[in-house]
């Protein structure tokens, strides 16, 4: 850093290029106030307008963490609904598939029993009397 600073120096020197123009500080004062918008005048409607637009920035100031709050809290509660409601939805469908596994194996054990009936070509009656002899 330091020989950086001397390099600049050597190179630059060590007088300031910006100057000022002479008298720019007499005046400064007066052509400011000047260039400043004036001042509402206290009547009563006037005083009152400013005064409710003061309280009323004041007050969203002041209530704004309260609505980011609020609204993270609201964020939070349907996520959790919307969870919840996905769990049980996939538990609904969980059951459903069980369910509908149970009906197509006894679908499928009556499909069985229904072609090797008809291989062996056997009707009602031969099917009772298989079945009492036993």
């Amino acid at each position: 850093m330091i020989n950086e600073e001397l390099y600049l120096r050597s190179r630059m020197g060590k007088e300031n290029p910006f100057r000022v123009p002479e008298g720019y500080f007499d005046n400064f004062a007066s052509q400011l106030m000047e260039k400043l918008p004036e001042k509402p005048a206290m009547d009563g409607v006037g005083a009152e307008r400013v005064t409710t637009e003061v309280r009323h920035t004041a007050l969203i100031k002041h209530l704004r963490p309260l609505l980011y709050a609020a609204a993270c809290l609201l964020i939070a509660v349907m996520s959790v609904t919307v969870y919840l409601t996905r769990s049980d939805m996939e538990a609904d469908n969980q059951t459903m598939a069980v369910v509908a596994q149970t009906q197509d194996a006894s679908t499928s054990s009556d499909a069985y029993f229904d072609e090797a009936a008809d291989y062996a070509m056997l009707d009602n009656y031969d099917i009772y009397a298989c079945l009492a002899s036993e």
